[in-house]
């Protein structure tokens, strides 16, 4: 297996585990929305994880399937993060129709990123051409690349959209709080996923669509860093009120990287 499938498995082993401390640290409307992102943020790692593992082997289609998987989780990252903002840090749970809304953009997405496979299943060919992602090979200098389809704008309205709207969600919230504690929150709030965002989008969404594949896997390895200062601040500053489940992380932890073993052999 490759130091790219490697690395990235491991990554999402550390998101799952923020993913998890979250949700059983806590029973509120806004922690357990944001674990619902973070833990799709794993599995976008995730994917791209057994992406290159699929490529590794020569085995492109099905690693074209996991890039699509890639990009269709990172998409629906963007919207649960955006969700996440409505909620925080007052634990506003929004009205149902906006909970319906999100249910609804999860559907037409799928239908959209999956288009391809959708179209093989039924044993039809005339869409798979309007695919967000439609094969994967590689590149010149030996790194694993993409071919996209007409759909593919899509997913950059999507995540950069989404994801813009969540920090200037945060932000209004930051100059209108006037709880100090919750104003101070929602500031580091912002600035936390700024610095997951602004990688992300450079690395996994520009470069990609200038054909520049070669720093991917790094964009991948950014979330590292984004992971530490939420667990920093989960932990140390008492970030959503979360409690930490140390036993129940270690045992996940160590069952996650047996899993990483297996797929590292």
């Amino acid at each position: 297996m490759s130091f790219y499938a490697v690395s990235t498995f491991f990554v999402s082993v550390l998101v799952y585990n923020l993913a998890l401390m979250i949700f059983l640290g806590s029973k509120e409307h806004s922690p357990r929305s944001f674990s619902l992102a973070v833990g799709i943020l794993a599995t976008w790692a995730l994917s791209w994880g057994f992406a290159y593992s699929f490529a590794g082997i020569k085995d492109y289609e099905t690693a074209a399937f996991f890039i699509r998987s890639g990009y269709f989780f990172g998409a629906m990252v963007s919207v649960t993060v955006f969700y996440f903002s409505l909620t925080y840090p007052d634990n506003h749970k929004p009205l149902p129709f906006v909970r319906e809304l999100f249910v609804l953009a999860t559907f037409l997405m799928t239908m959209l990123f999956y288009a391809k496979d959708i179209s093989i299943l039924f044993g039809k060919t005339f869409v798979s051409e309007h695919s967000v992602i439609t094969n994967s090979f590689l590149s010149s200098n030996g790194y694993l690349a993409w071919g996209k389809g007409n759909f593919y704008f899509f997913f950059d309205i999507i995540f950069i959209g989404f994801f813009t709207a969540c920090l200037a969600t945060l932000w209004q919230k930051y100059t209108q709080q006037k709880d100090d504690v919750h104003r101070k929150q929602a500031l580091f709030m912002f600035w936390a996923i700024a610095t997951g965002f602004v990688p992300t989008t450079v690395l996994n969404v520009s470069f990609p669509q200038l054909h520049i594949f070669t720093f991917n896997w790094f964009g991948l390895m950014s979330s590292f860093g984004w992971v530490s200062i939420m667990a920093y601040s989960i932990v140390k500053q008492g970030q959503m009120n979360v409690r930490t489940a140390t036993a129940e992380l270690l045992v996940v932890a160590m069952i996650l990287l047996m899993f990483i073993g297996m797929f590292a052999v």
